[in-house]
């Protein structure tokens, strides 16, 4: 359970009249109220949000610096991977098919999935792109052909050869062939599969402009779909197929495209991202791109499955646009993911961290990149929000009959209220979010608006409220006139509420990353890097993608450690620390590999 600190009235930031008040609220025994939302790690939640991630890739996304493991502590549950910026990924046709008929997967990628799956996290895999090798007259065609190189895109001209599309029935054919690869030698770690990303645009060649011509697209795209869906289902009939997502809501190629087989899709995936390139609250892709419509007519098409979900997953509110900043994103991440979540659509973040060998540079990242400065890899301001949100919602659904007691303020009476209760699926105890939708300052200066919220029937004995933004916890007293209500402060970013007890979750510690294994001398040497305080680490390897062995219990001042080269052809490594109350998260996987 948690370490509860001792009440400090200076730390609560409330009006002094309200200080006894406070303070008389806090749980008896002497607990008190931590002053921060502690971590809630992927293994820790049930459920969660997605979270785009490229795989590690040398040399501006090494194993060997600390990225990989802030996926486990910040509690992301979901990943969507295979695409590399707007290039392909290690898991992509032109990496894994290089040789007409010879399908391989790198080392890495198997490392890099097992530790997901190992550390709590669910995969969505992007079957994407083309193929160099099924270009041409089959006659003169490459009989090897290099994978795409990066800071490639889709605006390019020539268009790049893995965007231009599966035209002919040899490429779909040979993506068969590759998707067939694919679910078989993941089809227990992966059941989530989406066929390519953002076709309605240059991804998927021609670029396109009018109504008939982006429908025309959406069925060629369709003629391809079917029957990767066919291959998916065929091979794991628990697994789900997904429409690649598109960019923003194009309404003419997705109804389109999904006519071809409407029975056969799992998922319905788009992103949104309303006005790109300029500071767009997130809840504006109903108005502004009709999100909300979109998903009413796809649920009209004939023959459409009634369990179809919808995730969208791709979104973010880049610092660098205009009239934004990183403190604009921190305050739309919450709101972008607790909107997605009353609607009932799965929501992704793009992206973890960027690879800045890529066309965006260091845009995109809750993490940065590689940018060779102090910053390098060092979290924004986002990610805390994220950690905040994913810890306190992650595994809540929307609770529909619980009352909130709340009216528009002037000047926000014109819909720009946002209200929801929650209910963890765990424990059942209601979560409480509010907000206002309007357009963030990247000046960082609302001034919030002091509102009496009632919340009747919630259960809440203890109240309190998190900022979703930075964690920061306030007790709070139910004020008791006719009826109990709180005093809230409303503002641009979430404020939620929810009883003490909420926070019931053990805590654990940062995983130790930077785990390097070199094979000298016959022994293997074993560096880490420790990033919070720990009781002890423990250290396991795996032979040959065997069952994890026990190495050795090692005290927490210890990163270090030697042993004689174990037997087997492909030695793997892994550490985690142990906390108090739980383990952490285990490192990025290290290995060796013994040639015989």
């Amino acid at each position: 359970m948690l370490r509860w600190r001792a009440c400090r009235p200076e730390l609560l930031q409330v009006p002094a009249v309200l200080i006894v008040a406070v303070c008389a609220a806090i749980p008896a025994a002497g607990q008190s109220i931590p002053q921060q939302v502690p971590p809630r790690r992927s293994t820790q939640l049930v459920e969660g949000f997605g979270m785009n991630l490229p795989l590690p890739r040398d040399p501006r996304l090494p194993w060997t610096r600390h990225w990989w493991t802030d996926v486990f502590d910040s509690g992301v549950k979901w990943v969507r991977i295979g695409q590399y910026e707007n290039s392909s990924d290690k898991t992509s046709w032109d990496w894994v098919e290089q040789t007409p008929g010879v399908y391989t997967v790198r080392t890495e990628v198997d490392e890099a999935i097992r530790s997901l799956r190992e550390n709590g996290v669910s995969i969505e895999l992007e079957l994407c792109y083309g193929n160099s090798l099924y270009e041409g007259d089959a006659a003169t065609r490459l009989r090897h052909g290099d994978p795409a190189p990066v800071g490639i895109g889709d605006q390019d001209e020539p268009a790049p050869v893995i965007f231009r599309g599966l035209k002919t029935e040899d490429q779909i054919q040979g993506f068969l062939r590759y998707a067939r690869f694919m679910v078989r030698r993941y089809q227990d770690k992966i059941q989530d599969w989406e066929f390519w990303n953002e076709p309605n645009i240059g991804y998927w060649r021609p670029k396109v402009e009018s109504r008939e011509e982006r429908a025309a697209k959406g069925r060629e795209y369709g003629r391809a779909l079917c029957p990767v869906a066919d291959v998916v289902h065929e091979l794991d009939p628990q697994a789900k197929v997904i429409f690649g997502g598109t960019s923003e809501i194009d309404a003419p190629f997705a109804l389109a495209a999904l006519s071809e087989c409407p029975s056969k899709i799992d998922v319905m995936a788009y992103h949104t991202y309303p006005g790109y390139g300029r500071n767009e609250p997130p809840e504006a892709e109903d108005a502004l791109e009709g999100a909300d419509l979109f998903r009413e007519a796809v649920l009209r098409v004939p023959g459409v499955r009634r369990n179809l979900e919808f995730w969208e997953n791709e979104w973010n509110t880049m610092p660098i646009w205009k009239n934004s900043n990183e403190s604009v994103q921190a305050r739309y991440l919450p709101r972008f993911f607790l909107q997605a979540l009353a609607q009932g659509v799965k929501p992704f973040f793009w992206e973890l961290v960027p690879g800045t060998d890529g066309n965006e540079d260091d845009q995109t990242g809750l993490l940065h990149g590689e940018t060779f400065a102090p910053s390098a890899f060092r979290p924004r301001q986002a990610y805390r929000a994220f950690q905040v949100t994913a810890a306190l919602f992650g595994q809540t659904e929307l609770d529909p009959i619980a009352d909130i007691l709340l009216d528009p303020p002037a000047p926000y009476n014109h819909g720009q209220l946002r209200k929801y209760a929650y209910r963890d699926r765990q424990s059942g105890k209601r979560i409480y979010a509010v907000w206002l939708a309007v357009v963030s300052d990247p000046a960082d200066n609302f001034r919030p608006l002091r509102v009496e919220l009632g919340l009747p029937q919630s259960g809440i004995t203890s109240p309190i409220l998190v900022d979703l933004r930075t964690g920061r916890v306030t007790p709070a007293a139910w004020l008791h006139g006719e009826r109990p209500t709180l005093q809230i402060p409303l503002k641009d970013s979430v404020i939620a509420v929810m009883d003490a007890s909420y926070l019931d979750w053990p805590e654990a510690p940062a995983a130790p990353g930077e785990l390097v294994a070199v094979l000298a001398d016959h022994h293997v040497q074993l560096s880490w890097k420790k990033y919070e305080d720990a009781l002890e680490f423990e250290l396991q390897r795996s032979p040959d993608w065997g069952a994890w062995e026990k190495v050795a219990v090692l005290p927490a001042s210890q990163t270090r450690y030697r042993e004689l080269l174990p037997r087997g052809g492909h030695i793997t490594y892994r550490v985690r620390a142990v906390g108090a109350e739980a383990p952490s998260a285990w490192s990025n996987p290290a290995w060796v590999d013994v040639l015989k």
